[in-house]
């Protein structure tokens, strides 16, 4: 709680703000006054203590904030950082806390909290009576529920992110997904534009509609930008029905009345039965030429993924016959190197070979004319 005191000077964003620094989480919070009755039950423990009539009369002099917090260890690490009870302890003790900070004295000091479970639950009640305080999940029940309830609408969210691609700048992207998951929350009451046109009760049937179960299951990311167009095709689609029944319904009505007035007569309900069933055909034909359109873009879509493929594939393939018939033409000519020296190799010892056999055979004809000569 923020008290009367702290109200009055003006301290309420900045005591907020403390609290969101230090980790706490705003679950639920308002701004009252609480009457000298109302005061003296929410302190009714201190009754009959020399200071609950001036604890009474300050609580009940001002405004207040009530808050419920949320934060592992809430209680206490509330109660370390409001700081001792009395403000000039606080300022001497821990000087950074709130009560030093914004506290005059022992009762003017700024802000309360509860010091126990007990005791949060009770005042919480005081405070919120509607308030659903459920447990946090921990452990295993934490990683069901977040697979359950937190993954699939955040793979959508980052889907619809990298489909909108809407700034370069990660937090432009931060808070441009924080705006669609806040739109988009699973767990918030859908809005309707019922002031258009109100449903005539008379006119609904309650066989027409029938409950979905919503499925929990995991969600692949490969499909979520897929089921986000088909939910945006029967989004648009229910629109344009809910559109066209509206004005069928008021066009009803209208005759009706128009009838009414006049007396009625027998014409007067075989044309308006006529008028409803050209109004359900067109809506029907409206309905179905919709479908079949998004049907129709849906199968182009396929079609353009498969010759996407196949095109890949083709490419594939024929860098594949380019690559393979490269080597083939280096290993043709490595072929004809290897021959081309062999042969050299070849001719070249052959040449050698007659050069020391004509050495050989002068050598010998040498030898044989030195004896005669001599």
């Amino acid at each position: 709680m923020i008290k009367p005191d702290a109200v009055r000077a003006g301290s309420t964003s900045a005591i907020l703000k403390a609290a969101e620094d230090a980790g706490f989480v705003v679950v639920c919070s308002k701004e009252t006054r609480l009457t000298p009755d109302r005061a003296g039950e929410f302190y009714a423990e201190h009754r009959g203590k020399h200071f609950f009539p001036g604890l009474v009369e300050f609580m009940s002099g001002g405004p207040i904030v009530a808050l419920c917090l949320a934060k592992t260890d809430a209680i206490k690490d509330w109660r370390a950082l409001m700081g001792p009870t009395n403000t000039q302890t606080a300022r001497e003790s821990a000087p950074h806390s709130l009560r030093a900070r914004f506290g005059t004295d022992g009762t003017q000091n700024a802000t309360h909290g509860s010091d126990s479970p007990a005791s949060a639950a009770r005042e919480l009640k005081f405070f919120f009576p509607n308030a659903i305080l459920d447990p946090v999940p921990e452990g295993a029940a934490a990683r069901e529920y977040i697979q359950a309830e937190l993954t699939p609408v955040l793979v959508k969210g980052f889907a619809a992110l990298c489909k909108e691609k809407p700034s370069a700048q990660r937090l432009e992207a931060i808070q441009w997904l924080a705006d669609w998951l806040r739109e988009n929350n699973p767990k918030r009451a859908n809005a309707f534009a019922e002031e258009e046109l109100a449903l005539d009760p008379a006119n609904e049937d309650a066989g027409d509609f029938e409950t979905v179960q919503t499925d929990t299951a995991p969600v692949d990311a490969a499909d979520v930008s897929e089921a986000l167009d088909d939910l945006e095709e029967q989004m648009k689609a229910a629109v344009t029905v809910q559109s066209h029944f509206r004005g069928h319904q008021a066009r009803r009505n209208a005759a009706r009345d128009r009838a009414a007035a006049a007396g009625g007569s027998a014409v007067t309900v075989v044309l308006e039965s006529h008028t409803d069933a050209d109004e359900e055909h067109r809506a029907a034909a409206k309905l179905q030429a919709t479908y079949r359109g998004h049907a129709s873009r849906r199968e182009t879509r396929k079609m353009q993924e498969e010759e996407a493929q196949a095109a890949t594939k083709l490419q594939s393939g024929f860098r594949g016959f380019q690559a393979r018939k490269e080597a083939e033409e280096r290993r043709a000519e490595r072929a004809e190197l290897a021959s081309a020296a062999t042969k050299v190799q070849a001719g070249f010892r052959g040449h050698q070979d007659r050069k020391k056999i004509a050495a050989m055979k002068q050598s010998e004809a040498g030898e044989q004319g030195a004896p005669e000569s001599a």
